[in-house]
């Protein structure tokens, strides 16, 4: 093993030196975010705490005390252990030192998550380099494989819309290069290039891994993220244009005050409903926008002069 090591190395600091000096933000600033390891993680050290949590609670229902009168706790419902040790044999200094290292890590372990989760991610499917390096793993691991673009801040907030572009584009991608890779190696195996699919018992095997045939074929690279931003931007200006041209026009004729009272009141719940649906919007905000649509809309009323009533 001493003797792999060094050339194990050396082919995992080529690897490493191209994706660290190449010129796509996707291939430089994209790691794995590994979130059902840190899932379980969490739930590893959850469960440590709460075997510690269990013997306090056994230890302090054990002291006989009488709960509060609110008992927030419901100290008064707990079940008791049959048979607990005296408090000495598990209330110690040791049981506190583990408890304080545990908390450390699981409150540590749940701020970085947290962290981790709101931070922009792209598919390992869309990254040219680093796929074309995951032998390890299936076009469609790939496809399912979320990588972290280091270099943004954490996101407050992402919009419904652009999340379902998003994972639209990726699918489209996913289909388009499974797609590919498939017909690239049926038309292999038909052909009997024996280097590229090898024996009919590893057809599927590299139909499943996909790679670049040579130093010139390489998959091209997309920034989904980019494209769904850009798209969901566009697809919201449009709409705003609708619901302010479409029922100013329809007010512009001669319309009498109850029927131009309908048309706002219509316009404005649909329009509060595509904010609330489209956008993650707060309360408070859609409440905002919604109030001033509506006023935009009664202003244009108030300015025309309505048939009768």
């Amino acid at each position: 093993m001493s003797q792999d090591s060094p050339s194990k190395l050396k082919r995992q600091f080529s690897t490493h030196w191209q994706t660290s000096t190449a010129d796509n933000n996707l291939t430089l600033h994209g790691f794995r975010r590994f979130k059902t390891t840190h899932l379980l993680n969490l739930r590893f050290l959850e469960t440590e705490i709460a075997e510690v949590d269990h013997d306090i609670y056994q230890a302090g229902l054990k002291l006989g005390i009488p709960p509060t009168p609110d008992d927030r706790l419901g100290l008064r419902f707990c079940r008791k252990d049959e048979e607990v040790p005296e408090f000495d044999k598990k209330i110690n200094q040791e049981l506190i030192l583990k408890l304080r290292g545990l908390l450390q890590q699981y409150d540590e372990a749940l701020i970085a998550f947290n962290k981790i989760m709101s931070m922009d991610t792209f598919s390992l499917l869309d990254n040219e380099e680093q796929c074309s390096q995951r032998h390890d793993l299936t076009i469609h691991e790939m496809y399912e494989t979320r990588l972290l673009r280091v270099d943004r801040g954490p996101r407050d907030r992402k919009d419904p819309f652009q999340r379902w572009i998003h994972r639209l584009l990726r699918f489209f991608r996913y289909r388009r290069l499974k797609n590919k890779a498939e017909n690239d190696c049926k038309n292999s195996h038909e052909s009997g290039l024996e280097s590229y699919c090898g024996s009919e018992s590893n057809h599927k095997s590299a139909c499943e891994h996909p790679r670049p045939q040579n130093a010139n074929h390489r998959w091209s690279c997309q920034s989904t993220d980019l494209i769904a931003n850009i798209t969901s931007r566009l697809v919201i200006a449009l709409t705003t244009a609708m619901f302010l041209i479409i029922p100013l026009v329809l007010l512009s004729g001669e319309l009498n005050r109850k029927t131009q009272l309908a048309v706002i009141a219509a316009w404005v719940i649909l329009f509060a409903c595509v904010v609330t649906v489209m956008l993650r919007a707060s309360n408070l905000e859609m409440m905002v926008v919604t109030a001033a649509y509506a006023a935009i809309l009664s202003v244009f009323v108030s300015n025309t002069p309505g048939v009768g009533s």
